[in-house]
């Protein structure tokens, strides 16, 4: 950061929001593993020791950092009217985009604690269309955990890259397959594809096997359609 940089965001006040979308930027922009006080501190011009009045710890740094960026997610398509299982997808869909969006900030999602308000919206709002539905609270949660643990794992899968779509375009692992096609007759057959998969496409059809199963082993009427 330039001296003239420096000058002007110290003539910004300082704040835990304005810290966090800063920690959010530079985590994005550097990777994750180079938010530290102290190179966040450069980036807003001041002494990272002036961070800790406003964020206590590292780790109060990488909660915040989670809710800032869970708090952005668009929970629009959830509201309103239409199929509960259209708006339940739709919510899925604005988690899979928030993790295109922040590839690097992502993986904290499920690993770090939520507290905030504006970042417990979305839940609140998908276990409420579960609940409208007819599932009872306790199914509900237990649907939720199913969906958010699919979509959270596909989601950080595609961020990271899929291992049968890296082994698919060559090299050592699919030459020893095609080389062995009598020992991996059926990975033969699937790698070519792998390579060339939607990923919207795939995801769409996972929820879609989840929510049918749900509404099948609790006796919840109708069909998908177009969801």
């Amino acid at each position: 950061m330039s001296r003239r940089d420096r000058l002007r965001a110290k003539r910004q006040p300082l704040d835990r929001e304005r810290i966090l979308h800063a920690a959010v930027e530079l985590a994005e922009r550097q990777g994750l593993e180079a938010l530290s006080m102290r190179t966040l501190g450069s980036q807003l011009g001041v002494e990272a020791m002036s961070l800790y009045h406003h964020v206590e710890s590292k780790q109060a740094l990488l909660d915040g950092v989670v809710e800032t960026v869970v708090a952005s997610m668009d929970v629009s398509g959830m509201h309103g009217e239409g199929p509960w299982e259209a708006r339940l997808k739709e919510g899925f869909r604005a988690y899979l985009r928030l993790a295109r969006e922040y590839p690097a900030v992502f993986p904290l999602v499920g690993r770090r604690p939520v507290r905030t308000l504006a970042a417990l919206e979305p839940v609140d709002v998908a276990l409420g269309v579960l609940m409208a539905a007819g599932f009872p609270p306790r199914t509900a949660l237990y649907a939720f955990r199913t969906l958010s643990s699919f979509a959270y794992g596909y989601a950080l899968s595609e961020i990271r890259g899929f291992a049968m779509e890296s082994a698919s375009a060559g090299g050592a692992p699919r030459r020893d397959v095609e080389g062995d096609a009598e020992r991996f007759p059926n990975l033969a057959e699937v790698l070519p594809l792998a390579g060339a998969t939607e990923h919207d496409v795939e995801f769409e059809e996972g929820l879609d096997v989840i929510i049918a199963g749900l509404k099948k082993m609790h006796g919840l009427p109708g069909g998908l359609g177009n969801a």
